[in-house]
């Protein structure tokens, strides 16, 4: 019996080797394809948004070199066909064309009598109206057009 409980016939315990870490558990396979995925969708998504606005930043860099009224109106014509049927937009003038651009644009205030003076150079307020319609405006009922 005392051979049975003999110390010098105790092996060491031997340890399993750790596990490998590589390949990694299905989880982070699954994981990885979610977040490549949400970010090939927020990419995608950013895409689409910048090219529906790209004839607002069409519209603000011509606004940027517009020397007369008149020039500022025809830029805001230029730009209303991308929200709006060309039907709609192009036999509006003088107060129907500033209530058309004041309606669509909560923020905005234009005045009908700032388009009488077409050959003078237009005024500070004029083009920030301008500038902050061609940014903020809401399309029409049907929902904004392509810049197609």
């Amino acid at each position: 019996m005392d051979e049975m409980l003999s110390l010098s016939d105790l092996q060491d315990i031997v340890l399993p080797a750790a596990p490998s870490s590589w390949p990694p558990a299905t989880g982070f396979w699954i994981l990885l394809a979610l977040l490549v995925l949400l970010a090939f969708s927020f990419w995608r998504s950013r895409r689409q948004e910048r090219q529906k606005n790209a004839y607002r930043r069409a519209g603000l860099s011509l606004l940027a070199d517009a020397r007369t009224v008149h020039e500022v109106s025809v830029i805001l014509k230029r730009v209303a066909p991308a929200a709006w049927p060309r039907e709609v937009v192009a036999s509006l003038y003088d107060t129907e064309w500033a209530g058309f651009l004041n309606a669509s644009c909560r923020e905005c205030n234009f005045d009908a009598d700032a388009w009488q003076n077409g050959a003078e150079a237009p005024d500070r307020i004029l083009l920030r109206n301008a500038s902050l319609w061609i940014r903020k405006h809401s399309g029409s009922s049907t929902g904004e057009a392509s810049d197609a």
